[in-house]
């Protein structure tokens, strides 16, 4: 069964410049669910000649070619004229287009500037994709049996507009290809561990490809196989889902895209319950992250960043002999907040981080990275947790985070 190849053109300067291209990862997830195979990627600069030797080199290499930035209306905006270059065709101003920008504009009471006319370049025989969030229409190409599309490079256009033509895409090159796949999130277990547990899935599966990828503490595994029928993916699906969950299920927070701050938000509100935060060397990362999900204001009641000892003893109530005897880095001091965190906001349960963020502090007794978690609920009920983690001062931070999101989904039970 041939499976359609994707090549992706990233443009920008900026990409070649210390900042990071997250829409490969983005953009590969969605496209192998879908049936494709993304084959390669190429960050090129906002210089012709360079976009459009990527954009020729992709065609040759791929059924669809996704080419993401350089749609603006700025000077450095030349992705249409180096895609006309690369596909012989003409550009041309279109008045409907420029129409359909100045209303946009005239939305937010704005006056519309000249560059903004770049925006309503059309690529002759293209078609244009609306753009829901930004002045950028995308357009889709057809050549020679292949299909290009131009989307904008900021996500907020970008995710969208491709959500939008993927089905398009289906239909053109992955009808006959009946993917099926199933993607499970990990935390609270190292990726060796996951790889290791799923070994035996792969070899069960030898036609299937295997992604398995680490970040900030979880553990992302993603799974496809390619089916005759829609029918047979569907139970192809069940087995694979069955045989992965069996592996490493104990670990698994959500499948898909869920997140580990959703899949705790989710059961917060199952169980009926509310939550608070104690942080200290977070410093409102937790707090972020929880509320980072919609809806979280129905169980989540807020924070305390005690980053001082004072603010330790003020509002948390933990005892200053505590301290003295313990100090802030220690499970007892992370009891004591979380107790402390639950009585002040009246919470259900009560979740607090302390520890040595580093890159400095750290002592023989208490090194840089090490971390104590602890959430107390109902009745007095507690779990502690020590961390060492290893890494700068972010990853520490971000793992800590994790590792607490992490405690108190499995302190909420199955």
């Amino acid at each position: 069964m041939k499976v359609p190849k994707a090549a992706l053109v990233c443009v920008g300067s900026e990409l070649l410049s210390g900042q990071v291209n997250t829409h490969q990862a983005w953009l590969s997830v969605r496209l192998r669910r879908a049936g494709f195979d993304l084959t390669g990627e190429a960050s090129v600069p906002d210089d012709p000649k360079a976009i459009r030797a990527a954009l020729k080199h992709a065609l040759s290499e791929a059924d669809v070619v996704i080419a993401c930035g350089g749609l603006g209306p700025t000077f450095d905006d030349i992705t249409r004229e180096a895609a006309c270059a690369a596909l012989d065709r003409s550009l041309t101003f279109d008045p409907r287009l420029w129409k359909v920008i100045r209303a946009r504009f005239a939305r937010y009471r704005m006056s519309v500037p000249e560059e903004n006319k770049r925006q309503a370049m059309r690529i002759s025989g293209a078609e244009i994709l609306a753009n829901t969030a930004g002045s950028a229409p995308g357009q889709l190409l057809r050549a020679r049996g292949r299909t290009m599309i131009l989307l904008p490079g900021p996500p907020s256009e970008m995710y969208p507009m491709f959500e939008a033509v993927l089905p398009r895409l289906v239909r053109l090159h992955a009808r006959r290809v009946h993917p099926a796949s199933f993607s499970v999130r990990l935390s609270g277990v190292p990726e060796s561990i996951a790889d290791e547990r799923l070994d035996a899935v792969r070899a069960r599966w030898p036609e299937a490809r295997f992604t398995i990828l680490a970040s900030g503490g979880e553990v992302s595994f993603h799974a496809t196989v390619l089916s005759k029928s829609a029918a047979s993916a569907g139970a192809t699906r069940a087995r694979l889902r069955a045989d992965i969950m069996g592996a490493v299920g104990e670990f698994a927070h959500g499948e898909g895209d869920v997140t580990l701050e959703e899949a705790l938000g989710k059961r917060l509100k199952e169980r009926r319950r509310t939550l608070a935060v104690a942080e200290s060397c977070t410093g409102g990362l937790l707090g972020s992250r929880v509320t980072s999900v919609a809806g979280s204001s129905s169980y989540f009641l807020g924070g305390i960043i005690s980053y001082a000892n004072a603010v330790k003893i003020r509002r948390l109530g933990v005892p200053a002999r505590l301290l003295d005897r313990h100090g802030a880095v220690s499970a007892q001091c992370a009891s004591a907040m979380a107790r402390g965190v639950r009585r002040a906001t009246g919470a259900d349960i009560g979740v607090a981080v302390t520890g040595v963020a580093g890159p400095g502090g750290g002592t023989k007794k208490k090194p840089v990275g090490l971390v104590f978690l602890a959430v107390c609920g109902p009745q007095r009920a507690e779990r502690t947790r020590r961390l060492e983690i290893h890494g700068p001062r972010a990853t520490v931070r971000d793992r800590a985070v994790t590792a607490a999101l992490r405690l108190t989904f499995d302190a909420l039970g199955p």
